[in-house]
């Protein structure tokens, strides 16, 4: 979690500053990183990351507004974990999560790949999505690494008053729902 911690320098690269630019154009010029990170499907781990909304793992804020930006580093297809989207999911209520099976923070909610539609992306393209949209991957079955770099975006203020209230996306993980966004 937050690279950009670990090396500063990754703020002032083209990933950052194009990531930033767009999630900008697409939900307001107040929109600021919220936070960044790595992650890595290494092969033949078969691991899925469940189903699960990103905002989630937030505490309820008068602002909801959030994009992520996922950058394949790696081909990222069926067979090695791409990503999974149910389209508009962003504009329905917030589904119920509970903590994941396979422990470690995560948390899940119900949903299928029929409802869903896979992104295979080439490496250096990136795919956008809202802080509510529905998503998941499965796991890699492949010899390939499937590696991401992710820039997540909120208004300023949200990240301040989130800030304020001790959360900074990199300690324990609860489930919100009492407090889901709807």
């Amino acid at each position: 979690m937050i690279p950009s911690r670990l090396s500063p320098t990754l703020l002032g690269k083209s990933l950052h500053l194009k990531s930033h630019a767009y999630a900008r154009q697409l939900l307001g010029d107040d929109l600021e990183l919220d936070f960044d990170m790595l992650i890595d499907k290494a092969p033949f781990t078969n691991t899925p990351t469940p189903w699960h909304q990103d905002c989630a793992y937030w505490i309820a804020m008068p602002d909801t507004r959030a994009v992520s930006c996922w950058v394949a580093l790696d081909e990222a297809i069926k067979e090695n974990g791409c990503m999974w989207y149910i389209p508009k999911s962003h504009l329905l209520p917030i589904r119920p999560h509970v903590p994941s099976a396979k422990g470690g923070g995560a948390l899940m909610c119900e949903a299928s790949e029929d409802e869903a539609v896979a992104l295979e992306i080439k490496p250096g393209s990136c795919i956008f999505h809202h802080g509510a949209t529905l998503h998941y991957s499965r796991g890699n079955s492949t010899e390939m690494r499937r590696r991401a770099f992710i820039t997540n975006f909120r208004p300023e203020a949200m990240i301040r008053f989130e800030r304020e209230k001790g959360y900074d996306h990199t300690g324990d993980r609860k489930v919100n729902n009492d407090d889901a966004l709807s």
